[in-house]
């Protein structure tokens, strides 16, 4: 498919102007010479895009707690994954867009990175890309393994061909039983399985501030709500609904919501924080053609909101900015698009709305779902009649928002557990590496 791909790819690129910044990287033109390492040992992270981002800050964030001094190299495939991995990490990796699955193209790649271990993250599964490393010696692994039903249902169809690429992974971390055993259905060796839950649900705090150590866990909350509300000017006790990784056919619908809200909620704020960038024209062309008054982020500092409704239009911001919820609503969910983290505000103790098509983050809502601590709504009146009953029955919502937050904290710590993998492969390429290297001086 790739080689199909590729020609129509650069013509594309060469017609338009677009990506050719990044053709170079993609068709695997680096040389070793180019980088400049600080450790003997190199560990290639694999994200696709935003969401896969967040799962590699997770573990880098415990990489970085640990005795592993390696070089990073994270790689993506998409745009706005790389400017949030340079955003947000770019002082701690070596970023790069991900070479084009075509074998000599990513040896190109590998000999010129020459990574100690590949780690590919969430559903990443690069075929060439995993053959040619295994053919390298190099180990690969997996972490925070998922698969959705209907990406199941695909791979199914050649399971012949999966159990090959199963074959080259080393080992594999996944999210959930339900994932592992997905993994295994399609050929990947049970042994090499763990379940360790999701790294992402280990942001919270840790990748919102940068706090004392001895600080305790709410005066650090307190201290995000507050430095959030200041920078939407919020005053005290102005409700906020924010609506996370929206998609489109959801936007109009939220925006419906908030002004039905405001015949209840008058002062409420409502920010919208779209999942794809791109899309931010349309949104912006809709709400100047219903003339609702709005205003993008990067235009506040704190002082000088005069809308109701705030855009954001920039990545990176949404876990902190659920810190100035009233409510919360996480979006892919009332289309279906698998919905988003429901853990992201419940971090902040805000008990997260979500439509019905969650497949993607089926395991939180069950458990939230279970215990009183999140909401499911069928449409943008469930949302709206919802929101003004538990206006009105505030000890019911603030129960379940400490709820939620006691749910955030007891799924966290997967980082930790598959950093330790990462740290068993470590070893174990090392010990590989000095008997190789002993063979060779006995031989010599």
């Amino acid at each position: 498919m790739a080689l199909i791909v590729m020609p129509f790819f650069i013509l594309y690129c060469v017609l338009t102007g677009k990506h050719i910044a990044s053709l170079k990287q993609r068709l695997g033109l680096l040389t070793p010479e180019q980088f400049t390492w600080q450790h003997p040992i190199r560990i290639w992270l694999h994200a696709a895009s935003v969401g896969e981002v967040q799962a590699a800050r997770a573990l880098i964030s415990e990489l970085n707690k640990t005795d592993i001094h390696a070089d990073l190299i994270l790689s993506t495939v998409t745009e706005q994954g790389r400017i949030v991995a340079e955003q947000q990490l770019g002082n701690q990796v070596t970023c790069l867009y991900a070479p084009i699955d075509l074998p000599w193209i990513v040896n190109r790649f590998i000999m010129a990175i020459k990574p100690s271990l590949y780690i590919c993250l969430e559903t990443e599964l690069w075929p060439n890309m995993l053959r040619m490393l295994k053919l390298a010696g190099i180990k690969t692994l997996l972490l925070n393994g998922r698969m959705s039903e209907r990406s199941f249902g695909h791979y199914r169809l050649i399971s012949s061909f999966m159990t090959q690429v199963m074959s080259s992974l080393t080992a594999a971390a996944t999210i959930s039983t339900s994932d592992m055993e997905k993994y295994a259905d399609l050929g990947l060796a049970r042994e090499k399985i763990i379940v360790c839950g999701n790294a992402k649900y280990d942001l919270g705090i840790s990748s919102s501030l940068t706090p004392n150590e001895d600080a305790p866990r709410d005066n650090l909350l307190n201290a995000r709500q507050t430095t959030e509300s200041h920078k939407l000017n919020i005053e005290p006790g102005q409700p906020v609904l924010v609506a996370g990784s929206t998609h489109s056919g959801e936007e109009e619908s939220l925006i419906m919501v908030h002004q039905a809200l405001r015949n209840e909620l008058p002062d409420l704020i409502m920010v919208i924080a779209p999942r794809h960038l791109d899309r931010l024209g349309a949104i912006e062309a809709f709400l100047k053609k219903e003339k609702i008054n709005f205003q993008k982020l990067s235009e506040l500092d704190g002082t000088n909101r005069t809308a109701a409704i705030i855009l954001v239009d920039y990545m990176g911001e949404l876990t902190r900015l659920y810190a100035a919820a009233t409510y919360a609503f996480c979006g892919g969910s009332l289309v279906d698009r698998g919905g988003h983290n429901i853990m992201e505000p419940a971090i902040w103790g805000i008990p997260p709305f979500y439509g019905p098509y969650m497949k993607d983050f089926a395991d939180a809502a069950q458990i939230f779902k279970a215990n009183g601590a999140g909401f499911s709504v069928n449409s943008a009146q469930d949302l709206i009649n919802k929101i003004i009953y538990f206006n009105k029955h505030k000890v019911e919502y603030s129960q379940a928002g400490q709820a939620a937050k006691d749910i955030a904290q007891s799924q966290q710590g997967a980082a930790r557990k598959q950093v330790r993998l990462i740290a068993k492969l470590l070893a174990t390429a090392n010990n590989q590496t000095n008997r190789k290297d002993n063979e060779s001086t006995c031989c010599s």
